[in-house]
């Protein structure tokens, strides 16, 4: 039986601007009706997440910032931060590469009032919430996640983060123009969310689009990933999948998912 469902966001669950799909909410009811625990598991903070499904989130979990801070029943249940000298040494790393930087703590996101137009994606499109800062040391909480964005040139840059950061701590693309590090990763939340709840790999399935999404999608017992994600992603038991929401309709009308698009 599957009690839990843990999903990515962005190029996953999301339609192409953004929104979520029509339907999703009355989806996440029916499943919460059914004794299935939905989770939005994001690089995304948690008033971001909370503000996009608040008509159904206090049904639901959230696996925020890549796994470095897990929210149940509305509590925190867990938070992974970036060591300090490591944090320092990432900033400068994302600065040297002319990327824009966004720090991410515990309730609000960190940024320099440097790009006008990359701050008013992250507060009117994102929706997330932000403080303005005039230089990274001004921030004096934990940093959970640091990210770097580029509007081009990220497949360039990319290649040189990975080989110095990989194996340190959680380096990865996460998506068309962006870079995270974490402390954490999203089967570590997962993890997390897992042991809370009692639910076991065999009961929780996983669907995802990206690199970050790996450590998740290895975790549960019933992994998806869209079929329009890199190739290099695809390995033996997962399935493949155009839409998120038609699979799980297909699991509240018969309780079970489709075999077809299984890799074998």
């Amino acid at each position: 039986m599957i009690r839990l469902i843990a999903t990515d966001l962005d190029g996953t669950l999301l339609e192409p601007d953004g929104t979520l799909a029509d339907g999703t909410y009355e989806a996440v009811e029916e499943l919460t009706r059914r004794g299935m625990l939905f989770a939005a598991c994001s690089g995304r903070q948690y008033g971001n997440l909370r503000r996009l499904f608040r008509p159904v989130a206090h049904h639901m979990a959230f696996i925020c910032e890549n796994g470095a801070l897990c929210f149940y029943g509305g509590e925190v249940i867990g938070a992974i931060p970036i060591p300090e000298e490591t944090a320092r040494e990432i900033i400068e790393d994302i600065e040297a590469a002319g990327m824009n930087l966004l720090i991410s703590g515990r309730h609000t996101t960190y940024m320099l009032d440097q790009n006008r137009r990359y701050t008013d994606d992250i507060v009117y499109r994102l929706r997330n919430t932000v403080t303005i800062i005039d230089r990274p040391e001004d921030v004096a909480e934990p940093m959970l996640k640091i990210s770097g964005q580029i509007d081009e040139g990220l497949e360039r840059i990319a290649p040189a983060l990975l080989q110095k950061w990989s194996g340190r701590l959680t380096a990865t693309v996460s998506g068309r123009d962006w870079f995270d590090f974490t402390a954490a990763n999203k089967g570590m939340g997962m993890r997390m969310l897992m042991e809370r709840t009692g639910i076991a790999k065999e009961e929780a399935a996983a669907f995802g689009d990206n690199f970050n999404d790996e450590t998740m999608l290895d975790s549960v017992g019933y992994p998806f990933l869209m079929r329009h994600a890199n190739p290099a992603l695809r390995r033996p038991g997962i399935r493949l999948c155009e839409k998120e929401l038609p699979v799980l309709r297909q699991l509240i009308e018969t309780g079970s998912f489709p075999d077809s698009g299984l890799i074998e």
